[in-house]
């Protein structure tokens, strides 16, 4: 072991350096004076035995130790032999001069021998002190290095083998620390106690929580078996140490935790509940929860002011850090309403600390109070809600339940947690809805958990009224009708209709039943229409005023009114022009006047011209049921007429029937019923008008005749036209006349005066009927004519004037010649006893079906004479005929 190669080297150091001899050994060398110069030590050369001084102890002449200060206190207190930094050798300073005097060999703080250095300079080791006493020899009978112990007396003889126990040890040291940790309040001793079963060595330790160590050195060192330690001022500390034996053998570290603390005991308390109450639902009690920062034993005091007095409610220890919990309830510790105050005192290190904490027993619910109360409003409203506790824990919320038209569900609060179950926590004035029955519900809670019955307001807002608009009603009223008035609200509310009065208090106010129906009752916002009904008789003669009335939630009035006129008597009605029954000319009127004694005033005059009595419905509606409205003086048609005339006043009394008859206008328009052609005149006859005083003609050689024309008057039928000119077609028509005027034109009639007979015979030859394009020219049409002394002599007659024509579908070329167009014709042959004419024709542009004819006039001996298919002429048998006519169809 290296330790014991130590031991070795040191026992030889001794030997040689301070010349101590082995026993055999042979003392040619003068022992006597060795040991002479042994005995009596000297202080002289103390510097020797300084830290840092060198020493050859095997007397060659060449250091083979350092002495060394291994606690750094400026004493030299062992021996490095093998270079490392701790001593192998235990020095000791028994006297405190600072110069180290003795030998501890077994390291249990006693010298077992001591040190001194001679005048010359020898260290010496004796049993006595200053070099008193015997002179200590070290043994190797053997001479093998491993001696067996000190000679003490000089016989030679090891009589001190504690060297050899040293050697040979191989048990590790212990260490120990006394206290092993502390806490208090003042200084703390703490002894560091190395123990080995032979010899113990240095100890080594630290005190900033580093880890000693002996290599490197990590701590400080001191002299073994023991070493005091004074902590001093508050704060923690901590203490680690090692040892090693003088065999060379480590301890383990041995570490002390040490707490100096001058302050008395924290105490920090919590409540589960300052206000406790024995009031079901509320706070029944309260848990005080604290810890002590010391570590110690406590009592819990009721009514007292410091920890000597009071009344001691619980005790016992109490950790440091860790939580105590003390419970109060009201039933069982408190025997009415109060508050009591507690003490909790720790005491620890023999100092005592405390705290106090009071709780409350209140049973009273708290109150609330509104302002303003329930009631009426008509202004914009909220409501502010006060709370007042009367049992001192204070009030922690309120809590409200607010509802239009119907009460709310109750508030609710969790006496215990205080948790709102149901409604809304209160925090600002409560706005009220306006137009609406406002039902507000309240309830408060205070600390204790005591929560109030819950309390109930009713309160009605409604900042404006009714605007109530009249949407149809009358003005007038007859003796028998009953009232019909249309209006709507606004607002929804409770109505009353009132008659006379200047406001919703005053007037009669009307009643259902009766022949009222809808004169009181409720009314909703908006419509639909109320219509109410009120009995005629509720009304007087002459001037009514009508009220509707809306109450409000807060009873404050909206209305409208109207006035209304009663009206028993009915209006005269007259006819005032014409005077006389006439006939009267065209655009003659009718002018009708109305009177009213009954104060209202007509309405609507209703006349008809047929006789038939004119009628009104619909009360002071006047509606016109039979007749026409008369407004203005009425151009009567022409005819005769009775007039009738009847007027409605505004309250609907309606008039008897005024009667008039009258004529007005011309007669009827004539009808000519035969024309007849003459030498230079024609005779118009006609049919006699009812009325008519005289006919008048008018003709003109061209159709479309008019009052502008020629005519001819006279008083019966026949009316002859003469100074006509021979075989000129003329057009008449005819009107009788009477005061009125003149009557309507008649239809028109046309005949040709003549002095010459028609043809014998004439004819369309050939074809029957045409096709023909628009605008087109058609085939060749043929026609024949007959009469004797002409036709049956060979050859074309100069006379004879030939021609064919076309006019529109349904027309005679006879009696509408204006409408056809004629063709002159060319002289083909003659067949037997007539002559043929021929010629084609040019279509018109327009698309139709047309008819054609052939015309024939021989001059001075026969006038025109239009042909047909079956043939025309004075011949016996002959006539025209609108069916034979040929006909053409244009494509």
């Amino acid at each position: 072991m290296k330790i014991r190669s130590l031991t070795a080297l040191l026992i030889s150091g001794l030997i040689f350096t301070n010349c101590i001899l082995l026993p055999g050994e042979e003392k040619k060398f003068g022992m006597e004076s060795i040991l002479l110069g042994l005995g009596g030590g000297s202080l002289g050369n103390s510097s020797k035995l300084k830290p840092g001084a060198t020493i050859d102890l095997n007397n060659d002449g060449i250091p083979d130790g350092i002495l060394a200060d291994s606690n750094g206190d400026g004493i030299s207190d062992g021996i490095n032999l093998n270079g490392n930094d701790f001593p192998s050798l235990v020095l000791l300073d028994t006297n405190g001069d600072g110069i180290p005097d003795a030998v501890d060999q077994n390291g249990d703080g006693v010298p077992d021998y001591y040190i001194s250095v001679t005048d010359a300079g020898i260290i010496a080791i004796t049993t006595g002190p200053n070099g008193s006493g015997n002179t200590v020899v070290l043994v190797d009978a053997n001479k093998d290095g491993n001696p067996e112990g000190f000679d003490t007396d000089g016989d030679g003889t090891p009589n001190d083998t504690t060297i050899v126990q040293i050697l040979n040890d191989v048990t590790v040291p212990t260490i120990n620390l006394s206290p092993s940790s502390a806490t208090s309040s003042s200084a703390i001793a703490v002894t560091i106690q190395c123990q080995d079963s032979v010899a113990p060595g240095m100890i080594l330790y630290t005190l900033d929580g580093n880890t000693p160590s002996f290599s490197p050195k990590v701590g400080l060192t001191t002299n073994p078996p023991s070493k005091t330690i004074s902590f001093s001022g508050d704060g923690n500390y901590t203490l680690k140490a090692m040892c090693r034996d003088l065999a060379g053998n480590l301890s383990t570290v041995s570490t002390g935790t040490y707490t100096i603390d001058s302050a008395a005991p924290s105490v920090s308390v919590s409540l589960s509940a300052n206000y406790i109450s024995n009031s079901a639902g509320a706070i029944a009690s309260s848990t005080a929860t604290w810890t002590s920062n010391k570590t110690g034993t406590y009592s819990i005091k009721e009514g007292s002011s410091s920890c000597n007095n009071g009344t001691e409610v619980d005790n016992g220890s109490v950790t440091s850090g860790v939580n105590k919990t003390f419970t109060r309830s009201a039933g069982s510790h408190f025997s009415a309403e109060g508050s009591k105050e507690y003490r909790i005192c720790v005491t620890a290190l023999g100092l005592t600390g405390s705290q106090t904490f009071q709780i409350t027993r209140d049973d009273t619910a708290p109150t609330v109070t509104p302002t303003p109360g329930q009631g009426n409003f008509s202004t914009t409203t909220s409501v502010t809600l006060v709370c007042t506790d009367a049992g001192g824990s204070g009030c922690t919320k309120i809590v409200y339940a607010l509802q239009s038209g119907s009460a709310p569900t109750n508030p609710a609060i969790n006496g215990v947690s205080g948790s709102i179950t149901s409604g809304t926590e209160y925090s600002t004035a409560i706005s009220l809805s306006d137009a609406n029955s406002n039902y507000l519900k309240y309830v408060a809670r205070d600390v204790a958990g005591n929560v109030s019955s819950v309390t109930s307001g009713l309160y009605s807002v409604d900042t404006t009224v009714a605007n109530i608009t009249i949407n149809s009603h009358p003005t007038y009223l007859n003796g028998t009708e009953s009232v019909s008035v249309s209006w709507q609200s606004s607002k929804s509310g409770n109505y009353q209709l009132r008659v006379g009065g200047s406001s919703c208090s005053t007037g009669t106010p009307l009643s259902n039943g009766s022949g009222n129906l809808n004169v009181s009752g409720a009314v909703s916002s908006g419509g639909p229409d109320t219509t109410s009904t009120i009995a005629n008789s509720a009304f007087s003669v002459e001037s009514n005023t009508l009220r509707i009335c809306v109450s409000n939630l807060v009873s404050n009035y909206g209305s409208n009114s109207f006035s209304l006129t009663k009206d028993t008597t009915a209006p005269n009605v007259s006819i005032t022009s014409p005077t006389t029954g006439g006939p009267h000319t065209s655009g003659t009127t009718v002018t009708i006047s109305c009177a009213d004694t009954g104060g209202t005033g007509c309405k609507k005059t209703a006349y008809s011209t047929t006789g038939t009595d004119p009628s009104f419905s619909g009360g002071t509606a006047c509606t016109i049921s039979s007749g026409s409205e008369y407004t203005t003086a009425a151009t009567l048609p022409n005819g005769s007429y009775t007039i009738k005339a009847r007027s409605c006043d505004q309250a609907g009394n309606i008039s008897s029937v005024s009667s008039f008859a009258v004529v007005v206008g011309p007669p009827s328009a004539p009808t000519i019923s035969s024309a007849t052609a003459g030498n230079s005149e024609v005779s118009i006859a006609f049919a006699t008008v009812s009325g008519a005083t005289r006919y008048k003609v008018y003709y003109s050689t061209s159709s479309g005749v008019t009052t502008s024309n020629s005519s001819v008057t006279g008083t019966s039928s026949p009316i002859v036209v003469t100074g006509l000119t021979n075989d000129t077609a003329y057009f008449f028509r005819l009107v009788a006349v009477h005061a009125g005027g003149e009557s309507s034109l008649s239809a028109e009639v046309n005949k040709t005066p003549v002095n010459l007979p028609i043809l014998h015979y004439c004819s369309i030859q050939w074809p029957s009927s045409l096709t023909v394009s628009s605008s087109g020219t058609t085939d060749v049409i043929y026609g024949r004519i007959y009469h004797a002394g002409v036709s049956d002599t060979p050859g074309a007659d100069v006379r004879v004037v030939a021609s064919v024509g076309y006019g529109p579908n349904n027309t005679n070329p006879i009696t509408h010649p204006h409408l056809w167009t004629f063709t002159a014709t060319t002289y083909n042959t003659q067949y037997g006893n007539d002559d043929e004419y021929y010629s084609a024709i040019t279509a018109p542009s327009t698309a139709g079906t047309y008819r054609y004819v052939f015309r024939f006039s021989i001059t001075g001996v026969a006038s025109n004479t239009y042909c047909d298919l079956d043939g025309n002429g004075s011949n016996a048998g002959l006539s025209f005929s609108d069916a034979q006519m040929g006909t053409m169809t244009v494509n």
